[in-house]
């Protein structure tokens, strides 16, 4: 079975052009993240961990890490 993560990072109202890319390639980015956990054999749980801290640590983002018990 293949893995597949999904990845919504928010953007209820209207976003500028630039605002849009650099969105989409945070989004990318955390989806790159918690993919390469599920294909090295990590959890789920583990999966959206890394996504999540991926969405938290890109500024367009504010995803509050503070609430995953590291």
């Amino acid at each position: 079975m293949n893995p597949i993560v999904v990845v919504h990072g928010g953007g209820a109202g209207p976003i500028s052009r630039d605002r849009k890319e650099r969105m989409h390639k945070g989004i990318v980015r955390a989806a790159t993240v918690g993919y390469g956990i599920l294909r090295e054999g990590g959890s789920a749980v583990d999966a959206v961990e890394g996504a999540v801290v991926a969405l938290e640590d890109d500024p367009e983002f504010n995803a509050d890490t503070s609430l995953l018990s590291h």
